[in-house]
């Protein structure tokens, strides 16, 4: 039987608005206890820590004396992970679960998550990689262009050579690596204003020399404005839901009186189309059943050609990344729908 513990970084979460506590709270859902690389910063953030449970902090000051490529965030993610598995490596089964302070986890993945932690350790994998939603200024928009990674490891057995690298974006020395459906939810650039202008400020003199940042600066609002979002009506993990409504975003999308799907509704889970925001749900296998004035409004997940010319999407089958793996079917008819504007629960 595998045992999950999670690990991670804090510096300044208050002061640069992470969903922490959310991300927290989410990793110690699957896990039995989380340890933290704490650098106590500028801020409130150790404290607030204390009203948290299954909680190890490692008190670890930030050495920003290295500025290339983001490297000290590699260092702590590592220090907790060592922490870890000095207690736990030996632990017959044992898994580190890793999460960034501004990732989430869904509640409804929690046994996805635990399955495929226990399958890959039965099958000798050494890391799991999961999917990615990528929000954009919003809590309705995804990113998908070839800069956002559209899957990564957060995942790792204990008892193998493996490390975080670079800015820790991943991990590296693993052998074999099992890709899971559940969903990591990146919040990283949906936060307050002020705060996350200040927040990419400085986290830019953790990559580039005081000589060379107005270049990365000038690059940096480049890749914003290429940044091609779409938008996503699906579900959020519960724990973001009052952070999303302080922001002065809706939790869902209002429920529409009905909904046309092209399609074969077996193709789909019953948790899926049990959760779709409408009154009345009509699926059809043919475009003639469809009224003419009707079928502009239709959903179509899997088109025909003709049907790719005659109604346009801008839903791709995965995200463009050349690395990306085609959405799975569910996640798909969401992104469908969510480009109406129908939400999924």
């Amino acid at each position: 039987m595998t045992r999950v513990f999670g690990f991670t970084l804090l510096r300044n979460a208050v002061k640069y608005d992470y969903c922490f506590k959310e991300s927290l709270l989410s990793l110690l859902n699957v896990c039995e206890s989380a340890y933290i690389a704490l650098d106590k910063g500028e801020d409130s953030t150790a404290e607030t820590l204390s009203d948290l449970p299954n909680l190890k902090l490692i008190d670890s000051p930030w050495d920003m004396s290295n500025r290339q490529g983001g490297i000290v965030l590699s260092q702590q993610t590592n220090i907790a992970l060592e922490a870890l598995r000095a207690d736990h490596r030996a632990t017959e089964g044992s898994w580190g679960f890793y999460l960034q302070a501004d990732e989430v986890l869904h509640e409804d993945d929690r046994d996805l998550i635990l399955k495929d932690i226990q399958l890959a350790s039965d099958l000798n994998y050494d890391a799991i990689s999961f999917r990615y939603l990528h929000f954009w200024q919003s809590h309705h928009s995804i990113a998908i262009n070839k800069k956002w990674y559209p899957q990564e490891i957060r995942a790792i057995k204990l008892n193998t050579p493996i490390e975080s690298w670079g800015d820790a974006q991943s991990f590296r020395h693993h052998q074999k690596v099992f890709q899971s459906e559940a969903r990591i939810y990146h919040y990283g650039h949906v936060r307050e204003e002020d705060k996350y202008k200040s927040k990419k400020a400085d986290i830019l003199k953790m990559y580039h020399s005081d000589q060379k940042m107005k270049k990365y600066i000038r690059r940096e609002k480049r890749f914003d404005n290429l940044t091609e979002v779409l938008p996503y009506w699906g579900p959020q993990p519960h724990w973001m839901k009052d952070r999303i409504e302080r922001m002065g975003e809706v939790w869902s999308a209002p429920e529409v009186e009905e909904v046309t799907i092209f399609g074969d509704p077996e193709l789909y889970s019953s948790h899926l189309k049990n959760n779709i925001r409408a009154r009345n749900i009509f699926w059809v296998d043919v475009m003639s059943d469809v009224e003419s004035s009707q079928k502009s409004n239709v959903i179509i997940p899997l088109p025909g050609f003709w049907q790719k010319i005659f109604y346009p999407s801008k839903v791709p089958f995965k995200m463009r990344s050349p690395l990306a793996l085609s959405w799975n079917l569910d996640f798909l008819l969401t992104m469908k729908l969510s480009e109406k504007k129908i939400g999924v629960n």
